[in-house]
């Protein structure tokens, strides 16, 4: 009796073990590559995504920050690749009348992320001077082109992408995720999401 209960309870464990091992049917995760918008204002060493579209008035001293990202539920878009540091980029740029000087650090992405058929640009930062009173997409446009769509979002910025916006595409590999060298589980304050021109 006792050697027929033992049978019966491998038997059970075995079929547990079964199906527990047996694969599950998966769909590749989906999520978003767009223009991720992040602001440093005057003195602050990190980025901080912004919670609104560029359309903020900016002081002296700000730096504004955008990467083309891939992001989902469970992967975060990240910053710029370059810390903000307002010192090294305006360095030797002087102050002036009615002007503002405000950093900006445009970060093209990871070529697993581009969209097919075209490369990531170089990586731009730069000290942007700007009448008083401008807001983010001011100092976007006097260095680069800017595509928006017709919702306000920021579809492409010097060409890239050159049509899509917002695309919906599946997830990279995780091990391809993270597409900035900024940490992939960094604080959900500094994690962007598709942001309209229009706050």
């Amino acid at each position: 009796m006792l050697n027929r209960t033992i049978r019966t309870t491998l038997s059970i464990t075995l079929s547990l073990i079964s199906l527990i091992a047996l694969p599950t049917v998966s769909h590749a995760a989906k999520g978003y590559r767009y223009w991720g918008y992040f602001q440093a204002q005057a003195g602050a060493t990190a980025w901080t995504a912004a919670r609104t579209g560029p359309s903020v008035e900016v002081k002296d001293g700000d730096i504004e920050g955008w990467a083309f990202v891939f992001s989902n539920n469970d992967i975060p878009a990240v910053s710029p690749m370059m810390e903000p540091d307002f010192a090294t980029l305006c360095e030797g740029t002087p102050e002036t009348s009615g002007k503002i000087r405000v950093g900006l650090v445009v970060d093209f992405g990871a070529a697993n992320i581009a969209p097919t058929g075209e490369t990531p640009k170089e990586f731009f930062s730069d000290c942007i001077v700007v009448p008083q009173g401008s807001v983010g997409l001011d100092v976007l446009k006097a260095a680069m082109e800017v595509r928006a769509g017709d919702s306000g979002l920021i579809c492409g910025i010097a060409g890239y992408p050159t049509e899509e916006c917002g695309a919906e595409i599946d997830a990279p590999a995780t091990e391809q995720a993270v597409t900035t060298s900024a940490p992939a589980d960094e604080d959900s304050a500094n994690r962007s999401m598709p942001l309209l021109l229009i706050s």
